[in-house]
């Protein structure tokens, strides 16, 4: 590896870079750092003409130095293709700070169509298993506005994987936004879209009955009547029911089909 000083505005941007967002307060603290000690990790880069260099690695130290109007910045020169590029500017951004799942998820997608690599092959290049690998990529399942509204919310990629099994967009929002605003965990997530799946009318069957065995009833009638709720506040009207009988408890929920119809779900416990 070489290590030369460049000036800063001979600096092409990553086209490849995984990290979408960059904190302004972040870039800020990180010019203040090194403004005190100096920049300790030159950027990574690769000579793409005569005079002109390709940042592979280190947007955001490039960024606090423009910010300090700082004219030169010491970087390590490689000779990298295309595909190590991506990596590289990837396994840094997963190194030095946390970079959104769904980022990662949109890095690896383009890693594996423009460079032909398995998920296994990427797993093994990232020093992560197959399965990380295929979690992350199911999310890009998720459509723009729901992706939107995640990186709103803040919520985990655990919230989002729970999300996937809701196959309508408009659902996904508004758990979404009850996740938001309750501070739902991702276990009571998982049970509310347990109890929406469980709602889901069928055309084939419209009278179901659902027999399900717990532990803790109160935990089903809690969560039955958070399904309720949610189905309300995404302009579904139902109503519920509960009687408590030696022995069991019922539940009845009605909510209508189109115009015509109605559905009831009963379930005993």
């Amino acid at each position: 590896m070489q290590t030369v000083r460049v000036e800063i505005s001979k600096l092409l941007p990553n086209p490849r870079n995984p990290r979408r967002n960059f904190s302004e307060s972040s870039i800020v603290e990180l010019a203040a750092s090194i403004e005190q000690y100096g920049l300790l990790s030159p950027l990574v880069i690769r000579r793409v003409g005569a005079n002109t260099f390709e940042l592979i690695a280190g947007e955001r130290r490039l960024r606090a130095l423009k910010f300090l109007e700082r004219k030169y910045a010491d970087a390590v020169v490689l000779s990298a293709f295309d595909l190590d590029c991506q990596l590289i500017s990837l396994i840094e951004n997963l190194q030095r700070e946390d970079l959104h799942y769904l980022d990662q998820a949109e890095a690896c997608r383009r890693i594996l169509e423009e460079h032909g690599l398995t998920q296994e092959e990427l797993a093994h290049r990232l020093g992560r298993s197959p399965s990380s690998i295929a979690n992350l990529l199911r999310l890009l399942r998720l459509s723009a506005p729901v992706q939107s509204a995640l990186r709103e919310a803040n919520l985990s990629e655990r919230h989002a994987r729970a999300l996937l099994r809701l196959p309508d967009e408009s659902a996904q929002l508004a758990l979404l936004r009850a996740a938001k605003e309750e501070g739902l965990s991702v276990r009571q997530l998982e049970a509310r879209v347990d109890g929406l799946l469980a709602l889901s009318p069928s055309v084939e069957r419209p009278n179901r009955r659902v027999t399900c065995l717990f532990r803790d009833g109160r935990m089903f009638v809690n969560a039955v009547l958070d399904t309720v709720r949610e189905l309300n506040r995404i302009g579904v009207h139902a109503t519920s029911r509960v009687n408590r009988l030696p022995g069991r408890i019922e539940i009845t929920i009605t909510f209508p089909e189109g115009r015509a119809k109605n559905y009831e779900l009963q379930a005993k416990i």
